[in-house]
């Protein structure tokens, strides 16, 4: 099914709902039903190297998760924590401040290839289709091997209807993905785009709601 306007309008005015007043998830006028298609995994980075933008995506997961009826929340670091369970119709910053006491190593290191590689081993064969969108939020700064990011990277790929990645960093123009675990990961990414302000984050639905896999496109030119 496709997502509509409607679905669009909803994500835009949760986010800056939740930005503009603290959070509060109160009613919000709605003009869709919650957008049944695609299914959505989302897996954040938490690590150090993200603290500058971690509250600013988790914010954004959450209101996500209000307009896509099957959107799952994972947390990665030094390993992977699924946060879905823990994501409630609540104020942002107590949820948040929950998830960071919760979340091993949050703010620590980043292992990312060994934290996919764990959702690849535990949740890929039940929340991943054909219908499901991945999206990743990091800067793709790890510490970890590239060939097991690119294997973990490769499993999903092959298995969901695309993989998008969402960096903060892409909003510097000067940026270039020259990480090894980003240059590892990107033969795998359908779409490489910036995740650095709220105008940035409301350009994913439209790539949620497009159709399956594309040739890759980044918004930077990289």
């Amino acid at each position: 099914m496709p997502v509509r306007t409607g679905g669009r309008a909803d994500l835009r005015r949760s986010f800056r709902w939740a930005v503009g007043t603290g959070g509060e998830f109160l009613s919000l006028a709605r003009r869709d039903r919650a957008v049944e298609r695609p299914d959505v995994v989302l897996l954040c980075d938490t690590s150090g190297s993200m603290d500058p933008h971690t509250r600013f995506l988790l914010t954004f997961a959450l209101s996500l998760k209000r307009v896509v009826r099957r959107c799952e929340v994972f947390a990665f670091n030094t390993s992977l924590t699924r946060l879905t369970p823990w994501l409630t119709p609540d104020k942002i910053g107590p949820t948040l401040d929950r998830l960071a006491a919760g979340v091993p190593d949050w703010s620590g290191g980043t292992r990312i290839g060994a934290s996919l590689d764990e959702f690849v081993t535990r949740y890929l064969d039940t929340l991943v289709s054909a219908k499901t969108v991945v999206v990743v939020l990091s800067d793709g700064l790890d510490l970890d091997s590239p060939a097991k990011l690119a294997d973990a990277m490769r499993a999903v790929g092959e298995k969901a209807r695309k993989v998008i990645w969402l960096n903060p960093l892409l909003g510097d123009p000067r940026y270039r993905p020259e990480a090894r675990g980003m240059q590892a990961a990107l033969p795998y990414v359908e779409h490489f785009v910036p995740a650095h302000n709220l105008e940035s984050l409301e350009r994913l639905l439209p790539l949620l709601a497009a159709g399956g896999g594309t040739p890759r496109s980044t918004e930077s030119g990289v």
